[in-house]
This record gives C-alpha cells, structure tokens and sequence, in this order.
C-alpha cells in the first residue's frame, strides 16, 4: 500500500475522533453547567446570577466573606470554559503529533 495514502487514511481517521471528541464534550456542557449551578446555588455561598441570589446579604458580605466567597463564584463560573478549552485543545494536540507521527 501507498505510505502516503495509508497516512492520509489514518490523518483522516484521526480527523473524525477528534470530530467525536469535541462533539462529546459540548454534550457534556449542559450536565457540567447545571453542576456548577447547584454548588453555585447554596445560601453559603450566594452567588450572583444563581436563583437563591440574595442582593441584601451580598451588599451586607463582611470583608472575609468578599474574600472567600467573591473569588469562589468567580472561578466556578469559569471553571467549565476552562475545562471545555482545554479539553478541545489537548485534542488538538493529540490529533497533530499522531498525525506527524505518522508522516515520518
């Protein structure tokens, strides 16, 4: 068999597990969303933009709650776009050093 025909076969199949992959992980954003959301969601932490959101207790954080609560919103509001981009990434990746691997 042709080498540059059997790498073009395998790059081709690489090309469709990364198709699989990605399409996995953006099914997988609504069961991680709604995840965050619940550990968002506690009255311990009252984080804004969640349905237990109280504006009166957030106005009234002490200054240890602002910096113990505050940040912890913050990073799990970002926490599933972080994994999300770095999973596509890491496919990525994976994708082209198996594919140069194979042109050598």
């Amino acid at each position: 068999m042709n080498i540059k025909s059997q790498a073009s076969l395998i790059g081709f199949a690489l090309l469709i597990a990364m198709f699989f992959f990605i399409i996995v992980a953006f099914a997988l954003i609504e069961p991680l969303k709604e995840q965050l959301d619940n550990s968002r969601n506690q009255t311990s932490m009252n984080c804004p933009g969640t349905t237990g959101f109280d504006q009166t207790d957030y106005d009234n954080d002490t200054e240890f709650e602002r910096l113990v609560r505050r940040p912890t919103c913050f990073v799990t509001g970002l926490s599933m776009v972080w994994f999300i981009m770095s999973f596509i990434l890491a496919v990525i990746v994976w994708v082209g050093s198996n594919w140069r691997r194979m042109r050598r």
